[in-house]
């Protein structure tokens, strides 16, 4: 099923690691250094969209839901482009599997985008 034919490209940024120099653990690196990883044939669809409203602010948070084939590498703290718009990974990829035959018609992610 995928990728699609006519479905449209969009980059995987990912952060490396890095040791923490106080603790010693590795940590997430800023996203000046991440890889970019671009999806090709992938359909992106409306999910859902709330907007806060406060005296001294307002906030929107947007949802978009992407279906990708099942071999794509996205991780749930990757964060998504599509047309120099940042999103982020929501959560796990949820690959479609059929237990009886192993076909593997594609994945969905959730992506998230907060303004204000």
């Amino acid at each position: 099923m995928f990728p699609m034919s006519d479905g449209q490209t969009v980059d995987r940024l990912r952060r490396g690691t890095v040791i923490d120099p106080y603790s010693q653990e590795p940590t997430l690196a800023d996203w000046d250094s991440a890889t970019v990883l671009e999806l090709e044939g992938v359909a992106i669809a409306p999910s859902s969209s709330s907007e806060t409203v406060a005296d001294n602010r307002g906030q929107v948070i947007t949802q978009m839901s992407i279906y990708c084939g099942v071999d794509q590498d996205v991780a749930e703290h990757d964060r998504i482009r599509d047309r120099n718009v940042l999103w982020e990974v929501q959560g796990e990829v949820a690959q479609w599997r059929n237990p009886f035959t192993g076909w593997a018609p594609g994945a969905e992610f959730s992506i998230r985008k907060v303004t204000g």
